[in-house]
Formats: C-alpha cells, sequence, structure tokens
C-alpha cells in the first residue's frame, strides 16, 4: 500500500485538493439553500395614500347662498365656507343705486340655504311713512331696540339677532315666530310695533 502510494504520490496531491474543494462548494450550496430567500415582493412595505385619495379627504366647505332685492344679478350663487355678505354682493356684480345698503350686515359670515335681500330705499311707499316710522325694523335693531318691542325681553331680543346671524334677514314679521318663546300669543302683541324694512 505504502509503495502504491510512494508510486502516485504527485496524482494525489493534485486529487486531493480538488475533492476538498468540490467538497466545500456542495456544503455552501446545501447552506444557501436552506435560508428561505425574502423576496422584495412580499416584504411590507409602508401604505403610503395617492395624492387622488388625499384629495378626497380633503372636500373643500361649498355654501349655495341665496341673493335678492337690489343687486344687479340676483340669484344662487355657489361661494366659499368663510365667506362675508360683501363677497357675495360683489358676486351678483354690486348693489344698484337704490338699494339701502344700512339695512344689511356687510360683515355677516356666510352659511349653506342663507338668503340675503337687499331692500331698496324707497321699499317704503309714502302711504306707509307715517305708521312705518314708529315700528321697529327687526332686520336692523340693537339689542336694546329689540328690548322695547312688547313682549322682547334681553334673552328674546339676543336670540332675534343671532337668528338674523345665523338665517339672514326676516322676509316678513311672522317669521319672528320661528324664535323660541314667541308664539302666537307673543306674535299678536308685538305685531303693529315691528316691520322688516
Amino acid at each position: 500500500m505504502l509503495l502504491w502510494i510512494k508510486n502516485h504520490q504527485k496524482p494525489l496531491f493534485i486529487f486531493i485538493p480538488l475533492i476538498t474543494i468540490f467538497c466545500l462548494f456542495l456544503f455552501y450550496q446545501s447552506t444557501q439553500s436552506s435560508i428561505p430567500a425574502v423576496s422584495p415582493l412580499t416584504e411590507q412595505q409602508p401604505v403610503t395614500a395617492e395624492p387622488e385619495e388625499i384629495a378626497a379627504d380633503q372636500s373643500v366647505d361649498v355654501l349655495f347662498v341665496d341673493i335678492k332685492g337690489e343687486v344687479t344679478h340676483e340669484g344662487v350663487y355657489e361661494m366659499n365656507n368663510g365667506d362675508r355678505v360683501i363677497d357675495l354682493i360683489k358676486k351678483a356684480g354690486g348693489e344698484l343705486p337704490d338699494a339701502d345698503m344700512t339695512a344689511v350686515n356687510m360683515a355677516q359670515k356666510l352659511h349653506d340655504e342663507m338668503v340675503i335681500i337687499v331692500p331698496g330705499k324707497s321699499a317704503e311707499g309714502l302711504s306707509d311713512l307715517g305708521t312705518q316710522s314708529d315700528k321697529i325694523n327687526i332686520n336692523r335693531a340693537t339689542q336694546s331696540e329689540l328690548e322695547s318691542i312688547p313682549g322682547i325681553g334681553p334673552s328674546k331680543a339676543a336670540a332675534i339677532i343671532q337668528y338674523r346671524e345665523e338665517k339672514g334677514q326676516f322676509k316678513s314679521i311672522e317669521e319672528i315666530m320661528n324664535i323660541s318663546g314667541i308664539g302666537e300669543k307673543t306674535f299678536d302683541k308685538l305685531k303693529e310695533s315691528i316691520s322688516t324694512y
């Protein structure tokens, strides 16, 4: 045996390293195959909203407000949340020369379904001048003026002003019965003392 090894010494020195390298290669392959591969497609990526989805969530408040009376173009206008009466009048082409702007709160904030009426200076007929002069205009009256109306105290006067700010001007004196605490009996007492212009 030793004689055979001695006679084949050179081939063995070449063959043994080759066998060793081959075995190491097989071992490396087996260890790699045992490790589960992580696919980039299976990794959880942070979910981000598309620009279109973000835009859909951020809805913009749009108001539809009706304006009537002494303006260039009466009608329903699309306004933005935060706009005021002055912005609506500008969008309607501005007030007409006969408009009584003292009856309009230009700084009032708009709300959806609001009705703004711009009265004219000649809205009162000549036959009404004597009777209307003593009446309280519930669309323009101050807190103290409203309290001078029969049956209207501080709380109801404040409620009338709040109603004007939220709903717009009263279109008729009967609309004052929309105020909490003002029923038909109270209205009968005050109807001769109030007007809407």
